[in-house]
């Protein structure tokens, strides 16, 4: 049996990215096996619809429209009805909806949608990325990275990455350990993204005293006062022959106050 062409158009005046997503999750429901999708993205002037109509007059589509303006919508609308096409309009619907619920008319801003799934999936990204390079894991893609963090252990590298990550910046973090060489990658990106984390030996004695005791290695010289001055003046020593790094100073700081002040310096941005 030969299927005559059904077509789909997602009209939208942004990227089109929810319209294609609604018409996704609609379409697995059928086994209709010849769907034509079209994307008209951008559609932002009623001269850009009747373009549109235009094609829809051959074509017959159903058309699933999520235009924000509300003038735009208004006219797609009755010009699609006018040439009998039908319009889901996805945007006009529930938008009705909120405005009845809040109280307010809605702002109608072309995109805003598709911006803010923009933001949450750089975000997803940034944490995937923090991941896979928290704590020396990963010295691979290091020039993707927006913030590389290095520190002696416990002070506060992958808590202080996850914050950042959380913000939308993809961390890599590397404990520094006397003796042993840091990746030789890190020092082929650009030095300007690193930052070096320093603490005050005695506030590094408690917090270390506190994680051996929970340990159960009170004794090991993981925690011993001696170590912790010979590995703060070597983190030290790191990052005088590195002037282009960064030096945060994280003694009794909360993740939050690190975080700010690593965004504000290196991007002049405020966070939040």
């Amino acid at each position: 049996m030969e299927y005559e062409p059904k077509y789909i158009y997602m009209l939208s005046d942004g990227t089109g990215e929810t319209a294609t997503k609604i018409a996704k999750a609609f379409l697995v429901q059928f086994r209709y096996p010849n769907v034509v999708q079209r994307k008209f993205i951008e559609v932002r002037t009623k001269d850009k619809v009747d373009e549109v109509v235009k094609k829809a007059l051959e074509e017959k589509p159903l058309v699933i429209s999520t235009i924000a303006d509300k003038e735009l919508r208004d006219y797609a609308n009755e010009v699609f009805s006018e040439n009998n096409i039908d319009v889901l309009d996805i945007f006009g619907y529930y938008i009705e909806k909120f405005e009845k619920f809040f109280g307010q008319k809605a702002r109608n801003i072309s995109g805003l949608l598709h911006k803010i799934s923009d933001q949450y999936f750089d975000k997803i990204k940034a944490i995937e990325y923090t991941v896979a390079h928290d704590d020396n894991r990963s010295a691979r893609r290091l020039e993707d990275a927006d913030i590389i963090l290095v520190g002696l252990s416990r002070t506060s590298k992958t808590p202080l990455s996850v914050y950042l990550a959380q913000e939308g910046y993809k961390v890599a973090n590397f404990a520094i350990v006397k003796g042993e060489k840091l990746p030789n990658s890190l020092f082929n990106v650009d030095q300007n993204k690193i930052v070096g984390l320093t603490i005050d030996p005695m506030r590094l004695y408690e917090i270390r005293q506190q994680r051996a005791k929970k340990l159960g290695i009170e004794n090991s010289s993981y925690a011993s006062l001696s170590r912790i001055y010979e590995e703060v003046e070597y983190a030290n020593s790191l990052f005088r022959k590195h002037p282009q790094w960064m030096i945060i100073d994280v003694t009794n700081r909360s993740v939050e106050e690190s975080a700010s002040e690593i965004v504000s310096k290196l991007f002049g941005k405020k966070l939040g």
